[in-house]
């Protein structure tokens, strides 16, 4: 152990500069994607500091123009407002099922163009803006949590100057468990800081009512672990470890075991062989 994290966690509650090298910790905040909101702390100027908030604008102006376009649409946005601030690497909205179709067309005429399409999701890019449109969040075509009920938990907040709506905070600190533990297989500290600050008897609740107590519980014991100083992040869930949580969640969930067959579907095509390959391998996401 090499105790990078903790001094990551001490500077960004502390907004104190550790007594290690700047560099490498600015790479280890960069893999925990949290990077904007260690050089805002620190009050880091420089070419990265730069980049990171013309980043952060042009996703503020994407966020922006879609509140406006889904004004009269059951909506949120979700994984974008977190504890901290970070730059996301597309822009996630959850939307009504019945609208879904509507909402992607309104998006297309805003230059859109769509680059994948899945059961559940639907990807639109133009240039380098990048949003996910979804009814259900899934993996591999196989809902993990149900994204109609999500939408029942919903609030309108101010975001960089505009009202917007998203998760309830209990809410989204759920879904990025189930995001972590379920889809990507990693659990970074953008993770750690959502769920310790936003998790709660609600979205204690929450989980039990949408099948999803597994993540949430796998989450706070990484977070215990995280505190405590006896894991790094990124953390990678041991492969026999996931494998055995989507078991379980699988027999437990109607929902997914009856979505599931989307995921042998989706085995077929190289892309789905490349993202799994990714996900066996790779640090971060």
């Amino acid at each position: 152990m090499n105790g990078l994290t903790v001094k990551l966690i001490n500077a960004i509650v502390n907004s104190a500069k550790p007594d290690i090298d700047l560099d490498l910790l600015l790479t280890h905040a960069g893999k925990n994607k949290i990077l904007l909101h260690l050089l805002r702390a620190l009050n880091i100027q420089g070419s990265m500091r730069e980049q990171q908030e013309s980043s952060i604008r042009k996703v503020i102006e994407v966020v922006h123009t879609l509140s406006k376009l889904l004004k009269n649409y059951n909506y949120a946005f979700f994984k974008l407002i977190k504890p901290i601030s970070y730059v996301p690497a597309d822009v996630d909205v959850l939307v009504d099922e019945s609208q879904a179709e509507k909402a992607t067309h309104e998006i297309i005429r805003l230059g859109y163009t769509i680059v994948v399409k899945d059961p559940y999701c639907i990807t639109l890019i133009k240039g380098n803006s990048i949003i996910d449109l979804y009814v259900h969040p899934s993996l591999g075509g196989a809902i993990f949590i149900d994204g109609q009920r999500l939408l029942e938990h919903t609030c309108t907040v101010e975001f960089n100057g505009a009202e917007v709506k998203s998760l309830e905070s209990y809410a989204e600190a759920l879904v990025v468990a189930c995001h972590a533990i379920y889809k990507e297989r990693i659990y970074t500290l953008n993770d750690y800081f959502t769920v310790e600050r936003w998790a709660n008897r609600k979205a204690i609740r929450l989980a039990q009512e949408l099948k999803c107590e597994e993540a949430l519980k796998t989450a706070m014991s990484l977070n215990r672990k995280i505190s405590l100083g006896v894991l790094e992040t990124p953390y990678r869930i041991p492969l026999p470890m996931w494998l055995a949580i989507l078991a379980r969640k699988l027999e437990r969930d109607k929902l997914t075991r009856t979505t599931s067959i989307n995921m042998l579907k989706s085995l077929t095509n190289k892309r789905a062989g490349k993202l799994l390959t990714s996900k066996l391998t790779r640090e971060t996401y």
